[in-house]
């Protein structure tokens, strides 16, 4: 379909160019600064993707150590390799990520916005490479992985693979991806030594040329933790 081929032109996907452009015209960004289980925050993602309008940056924090696995990973395994720790399963791909001193981040993205319909290795190309311009500030040897190394394990931050970011030789953001028919939905995990993400307005001004910030809805938090209540698969 025309309107298909025409999506990656407008964003000048597949154009060679790796200069960093805009990804959307507006952009949501939400700083959701109260700390929340593991099973929570997972929800929030979810519900925010079932109702989203517009694009949303969310920027959040765990209320203890906690560890996610991919939609595809063992439960069994990771409660075998964490038992101390409480799990849960993520709504979006990918391996097992230790959480607790990284700084989490989502990125929603509703169907009916272009990207949303990028390639899985585009979006997530084009996506960390906005995140990375974000922290040369603070980080200036953070570059991007030019292609997958190896599986050394399930755990995600032991497993580099292409475009994810890296610092003196070590993995240090990685995110995990799903599409529904509500749109794309982006799990990013920023480890840096420290939960507090740095500069997130900065992120959200490489990605969109008006960013706005909010809050999160009282009724969402309602849905998201009736949700989170229901039993981990």
């Amino acid at each position: 379909m025309a309107g298909e081929n025409a999506i990656p032109a407008a964003l000048g996907v597949g154009s060679g160019r790796r200069e960093p452009f805009l990804l959307f015209p507006h952009l949501l960004l939400l700083e959701d600064q109260e700390p929340r289980e593991a099973s929570l925050q997972m929800a929030v993602d979810r519900v925010l993707l079932e109702s989203a309008a517009l694009p949303i940056l969310r920027i959040y924090r765990w209320a203890q150590p906690c560890v996610t696995i991919g939609y595809f990973e063992s439960m069994a395994e990771a409660q075998i390799r964490h038992p101390a720790l409480p799990i849960v399963r993520r709504w979006t791909g990918g391996g097992t990520v230790l959480h607790g001193h990284d700084a989490p981040y989502s990125l929603i993205v509703p169907r009916t916005e272009p990207f949303a319909s990028v390639r899985p290795g585009e979006s997530y190309r084009l996506i960390h490479g906005a995140l990375a311009n974000a922290l040369r500030e603070n980080l200036p040897e953070v570059t991007t992985a030019s292609e997958t190394a190896p599986k050394r394990s399930s755990a995600c931050f032991e497993n580099p693979v292409a475009d994810d970011l890296m610092a003196r030789g070590c993995k240090i953001a990685g995110a995990g991806q799903r599409r529904s028919r509500a749109g794309l939905l982006h799990q990013g995990s920023l480890q840096i030594g420290t939960s507090e993400f740095p500069r997130p307005q900065n992120f959200a001004a490489l990605l969109a040329s008006t960013v706005q910030s909010t809050t999160l809805p009282t009724d969402m938090l309602e849905r998201a933790l009736s949700l989170s209540q229901k039993p981990n698969p």
